[in-house]
């Protein structure tokens, strides 16, 4: 998929989310609190007391758009939202918050983005006003997406469409489809991304064009993803007639950009229809035209760069393929959340093999290694932002219990009552229940023992690859499964026995063999037996984890349902979760 250029970044940040290099701001990336003390002594004393609410607001855009000074925005923006929390103004909370999230946003710092918009939209909330509650979520869906956490971008997606519903807006409903399409196009769930940009063409088609002030590019974006989606489903000749469509009409509207996106994906279809050659002369043409557009988006560069390698390695030409790669990775540079990196990689891995040049291989593999992990800390980090909120609900019920026993204890008389006429049946199943704690504990004994060894949660399984294989290549992929096993993998909820072969370069079949020929385990197996030692572990040494609801800890071992989780806990230890944290609390509580 391919999209659009940056223009009006405001406007940008709330349609789409997958803008990937704004330059203009993405250095400094973290804010130096000496940024604090370079606000002057009369603007600090106008952000904490001005009734101008609307020009304190105006001076941080000024700060940032004209000035393209994002720190001190920021450390404007933080003085503003301490104001607006000591004096418990949720408009105030608002702007500021909205303000750094939006300025962390086009700095490419998406956990301080999901941060500040979760406070956004809070306050919106309070307030009650929709547009604002649609714009924090569109943010928020934005932020995830663009570090890759699908998923969880797809919630505030559809809370926007809705919401844009009850007030008639057509251009926010728009601008949410579009994100709740593409984020599903990217979770590989084409035939409901079809479906969505199906629904997308069909609402501008009944639409006026003057209505929405993207319309054009719009419809074109949403064809190139309905072809992208129809390429996957293996519906090719539909495809090719979808791109037809949008290379046309790129060309009456002269939106030259989009016209070399349809001809990059054209280079996308005629590569999985084996015809290289053809393939390579689309994209050529792709390129071609970028070059020559001022301000040409250059993540499509890279996209265009990495399918022509991939054409020159089936054509054996291994040269010009991994040197369009290098030419990726040095404009790339440090920036690991770009669209297809871990592909291009993966890619660069392959020629090093066929070219046999192992030194090159290993250096791949460990700049793969790195970016995977660095995309699971990221969305790692994002959740633990969201359990935020559930260490607050956990206080206020430990709160709520104890005001619970101040009142139990003024009625210690009828309590005491009521404990003597059910006294017969409390001991009629005292015996049973406490053999039942008996073999609890003892079970709880042996899951300590059996993890007293285990000293990180990064140590391998020394097993993996026992008993003895002669496949050498069946060696090699569990001996890498292995080494991926310390990038937590594993905890993704997008992690399946497909991505993991393709992590792997292998295919599913081959992976399921592996597995089962060595480990005796399905690949659901092996994924829940990782998951689960990880939160014997995490829950024996994070107290913080600990204090995570169930719902909670399921979602950051990587189970959509927290009720998938219990059942597969108890199923390995004999216990339930919550079972194991109280012990593992008290245990502490003995220990102090």
């Amino acid at each position: 998929m391919f999209f659009l250029k940056l223009t009006q970044i405001r406007y940008f940040c709330k349609v789409l989310s997958f803008l990937f290099f704004i330059s203009s701001f993405a250095q400094n990336k973290e804010t130096n609190h000496k940024d604090v003390n370079r606000i002057p002594d009369h603007i600090k004393s106008f952000i904490k007391k001005s009734d101008s609410v609307q020009e304190i607001n105006s001076l941080i855009s000024k700060t940032l758009s004209e000035d393209k000074d994002s720190a001190l925005a920021i450390a404007y923006s933080e003085l503003f939202l301490e104001r607006g929390k000591k004096e418990k103004d949720y408009n105030i909370q608002y702007l500021s918050s909205y303000q750094l999230a939006y300025i962390e946003y086009i700095r490419s710092n998406y956990l301080a983005t999901i941060k500040n918009t979760l406070i956004a939209t809070e306050a919106a909330e309070k307030l009650k006003d929709t547009s604002r509650i649609i714009d924090s979520n569109v943010l928020l869906g934005s932020a995830y997406y663009l570090i890759g956490a699908y998923d969880n971008a797809l919630q505030p997606y559809i809370r926007g469409k809705e919401l844009s519903k009850t007030i008639g807006s057509f251009s926010y409903e728009i601008i949410c489809l579009t994100n709740i399409a593409n984020s599903r196009m990217k979770l590989h769930r084409y035939k409901d991304a079809l479906t969505s940009f199906n629904l997308i063409l069909e609402t501008l088609e009944n639409e006026n064009d003057d209505k929405f002030i993207q319309y054009k590019e719009t419809y074109l974006s949403s064809l190139l993803g309905k072809g992208k989606c129809l390429t996957e489903l293996n519906e090719s000749d539909r495809a090719i007639a979808t791109y037809n469509q949008g290379v046309r009409l790129s060309e009456e509207n002269n939106l030259l950009e989009y016209k070399s996106y349809f001809y990059i994906n054209f280079g996308d279809i005629y590569f999985k229809k084996q015809e290289y050659h053809k393939a390579l002369g689309f994209l050529k043409e792709g390129k071609d035209i970028l070059n020559n557009i001022s301000g040409g988006q250059q993540t499509n560069l890279y996209i265009a760069n990495f399918y022509m390698s991939r054409c020159y390695f089936k054509l054996e030409n291994y040269q010009e393929a991994i040197s369009l790669l290098n030419e990726n990775f040095s404009l790339i540079g440090d920036r690991m959340e770009t669209d297809k990196i871990e592909d291009m990689f993966q890619l660069a891995i392959e020629i090093s093999k066929a070219t046999s040049n192992q030194e090159q291989q290993i250096f791949y593999y460990d700049k793969l290694q790195k970016v995977i992990q660095y995309k699971s800390d990221k969305q790692l980090k994002a959740k633990d932002i969201l359990y935020e909120d559930d260490l607050k609900d956990f206080q206020l019920e430990n709160e709520k219990l104890e005001s619970e026993k101040t009142q139990n204890a003024t009625s210690k008389k009828v309590i005491l009552f009521i404990s003597i006429i059910s006294l017969g049946v409390l001991f009629s199943v005292f015996l049973g229940y406490r053999r039942k704690t008996k073999i609890k504990e003892q079970k709880f004994l042996t899951i300590i023992e059996n993890i007293h060894n285990k000293k990180s949660l990064d140590k391998p399984k020394e097993d993996i690859t026992k008993p003895e294989i002669e496949d050498e290549k069946a060696k090699e992929i569990l001996n890498r499964l292995q080494q991926m096993e310390a990038t937590h993998f594993y905890l993704s909820e997008d992690c399946n026995l497909y991505s993991t072969a393709k992590l792997l370069n292998t295919n599913t079949t081959y992976l399921s063999k592996a597995l089962n020929e060595t480990r005796k385990q399905s690949f659901n197996q092996y994924i829940n037996e990782l998951r689960v030692n990880y939160a014997l572990l995490k829950l024996r040494d994070d107290s913080v984890f600990r204090s995570y609801t169930i719902r909670a800890v399921a979602k950051e071992l990587g189970y959509k349902s927290h009720t998938t989780f219990i059942k597969v806990f108890k199923g390995k230890t004999g216990v339930n979760p919550a079972y194991y944290i109280n012990k593992l609390e008290r245990s502490v509580d003995l220990a102090v």
